[in-house]
Parts: structure tokens; C-alpha cells; sequence
């Protein structure tokens, strides 16, 4: 029984220090992860990539008006990530590292922001159709009210 317990030590003790030793040696890389350059398509919707920006014309069919109007979006979103990625180049490279990762922040930011904004316009149409398409509405009368 003894020696069944110094084994269970042993292999305890391995453990700890492999995990150790693990998680020491990933330490500079996820520092020089965290400073890399960021990438475009790490923040924008896949498919969204290299969207391009066209002025929206207005005989154009409404699914056509809304789907443009989304690639427009990221098509501008991403010039000015490419701005901001320029002005981080152009610094030393102690001062990029700080750029790039508050670059990376705010993109993340503004991400966020865009969900919520989208979930709000979710919310808002599923409110109006609940509303209006049964064919109620607050601003209609019940006149068989007694």
C-alpha cells in the first residue's frame, strides 16, 4: 500500500510540473500573440472580408437595398481598420504593440455595439408584427365592447 501511494505522489508531482513547465513556456507566445499585427478577418463576419462599398440606387429592389447597405457597413468599417493599422505601423515597434492590442479593442467595441444594435432591431420588428399583424392594434376601438 505504501508503495501505491508514493506512486500516486510521483505521478501528481510529474503532472504539476509538466503544467507548469506548459504553461511557462506559452507565456512568451501569448505575449507575442497579443502584440501581433491584427487581422480583418478576426472582426468581421465571414463572407464580409473584402465588402466593397456601392453607392445604393434607388430602383433597386428592397432586399437588394438592405443586403448592400450591410455590405457598405463592413466595406467602410474596414477602412477605417486599415487606417488605424497604418497609423500602429508607423510607430515604434514598443508603441505598435500598444496600438495594435487598442485597435483590437476598440474593433471588438464597436463589434458589440453592432450586435446590439441589431438584436434591438429585432426587437423593435418582432414587437410591431405582434402588434400590427394580427390585425389589432392599441389604436383601434372595440366596439362590441359591453
Amino acid at each position: 500500500m505504501r508503495e501505491g501511494f508514493s506512486k500516486l505522489i510521483f505521478l501528481i508531482s510529474a503532472l504539476i510540473f509538466v503544467f507548469q513547465y506548459a504553461n511557462a513556456e506559452s507565456l512568451p507566445l501569448l505575449a507575442a500573440a497579443a502584440a501581433s499585427r491584427p487581422v480583418w478577418k478576426d472582426f468581421c463576419p465571414k463572407g464580409l472580408e473584402k465588402a466593397e462599398y456601392k453607392e445604393i440606387k434607388w430602383f433597386w429592389p428592397e432586399g437588394t437595398k438592405s443586403t448592400q447597405a450591410i455590405y457598405n457597413y463592413w466595406a467602410e468599417r474596414r477602412k477605417d481598420f486599415e487606417l488605424g493599422l497604418a497609423e500602429c505601423d508607423a510607430l515604434q515597434s514598443d508603441l505598435s504593440s500598444t496600438c495594435y492590442e487598442t485597435l483590437r479593442k476598440r474593433q471588438l467595441f464597436v463589434n458589440d455595439q453592432y450586435s446590439r444594435n441589431i438584436q434591438q432591431k429585432q426587437i423593435t420588428n418582432q414587437i410591431w408584427r405582434d402588434t400590427h399583424d394580427k390585425g389589432s392594434s392599441p389604436i383601434m376601438i372595440n366596439i362590441f365592447m359591453k
